[in-house]
């Protein structure tokens, strides 16, 4: 009975939930990509002379195509000019205060709202906390934008629904929010018994079965439908046809090991990543 146990719990940890790092997450691209069969042509070149495969420019890519790109691309686009552009740096952009998402559409930008000027503009600025959402002082977040920024000293920008201001709390878990309003979409769900609650893939439905945040912002865990079920994504499982869609162009497939791994620079000294670019850029909005 003692070797069944250890026999059981041995399969259960073979199967490992895929959890990225926020800096890791939807960061392949067509330098990865180092034979011509890789190197898709919607999105790619690919140079016979140096057999290398290239990003194409941000200016052939439409504002659609252009707003899903893996940040590798270093393509943003602009709305005052309707064209995508080369990203430059977080603070050559400013926006309206109505527009402060704006900046976190950005590559590893947020709004610097200690900026704001008379007029009511406010310039961008780099990323404080590596997070989806980052803000450095909750104080100066306007109530109706209040939603989860994480800020360097560990705490979140969160609503407080009586005095009607932002302020910021440490959440270390769903039920830290007391309130529906508060209650982290991203991660969390307000469930039947009037509880934030933790999202698991088991909960999602077909439509919304891709990934799910951590409470802080910070890593994202992937989700596969399966059957009829979503369920936690065993990256070790898939094959090289859908190792990029199926992790939202986080892996690709090595060659040399015959795994999906996740996608780093390449090293132009060895060919062992080998990144198969053979499908569409898959829509993701986090808003």
């Amino acid at each position: 009975m003692k070797i069944l146990s250890i026999v059981f719990w041995l399969l259960i940890l073979s199967k490992q939930a895929t959890v990225v790092p926020y800096e890791k997450y939807f960061k392949c691209s067509c330098i990865n990509a180092m034979r011509q069969l890789d190197c898709l042509t919607a999105y790619c070149d690919w140079d016979a002379d140096s057999s290398s495969c290239t990003n194409k420019p941000c200016s052939e890519f439409s504002q659609s195509d252009c707003q899903i790109l893996p940040d590798p691309f270093n393509c943003i686009y602009n709305y005052t000019t309707n064209k995508c552009e080369n990203f430059t740096k977080c603070s050559d952009y400013s926006f309206n205060i109505d527009k402060l998402s704006l900046c976190y559409e950005l590559i590893n930008c947020e709004a610097d709202l200690a900026s704001i000027d008379s007029s009511g503009t406010l310039e961008c600025k780099d990323r404080t906390v590596k997070a989806f959402r980052s803000a450095d002082n909750c104080g100066l977040v306007l109530y109706r934008n209040c939603f989860w920024y994480q800020t360097p000293d560990g705490t979140q920008c969160v609503q407080n629904t009586q005095q009607q201001i932002c302020e910021s709390k440490l959440i270390n878990k769903c039920s830290d929010y007391i309130t529906n309003e508060s209650c982290n979409s991203f991660a969390c769900y307000w469930s039947d018994f009037n509880i934030c609650t933790e999202i698991t893939c088991s909960i999602l439905q077909q439509d919304n079965c891709f990934m799910y945040s951590s409470v802080d912002l910070k890593s994202v865990k992937l989700c596969q439908w399966t059957g009829n079920a979503c369920v936690d994504l065993d990256v070790s499982t898939l094959t090289q046809t859908q190792c990029l869609t199926a992790t939202d162009f986080t892996y690709g497939w090595n060659t040399d090991t015959q795994r999906c791994e996740i996608c780093e620079p390449p090293d132009i000294s060895s060919s062992s990543y080998i990144i198969l670019l053979e499908t569409i850029i898959l829509v993701i909005l986090i808003n």
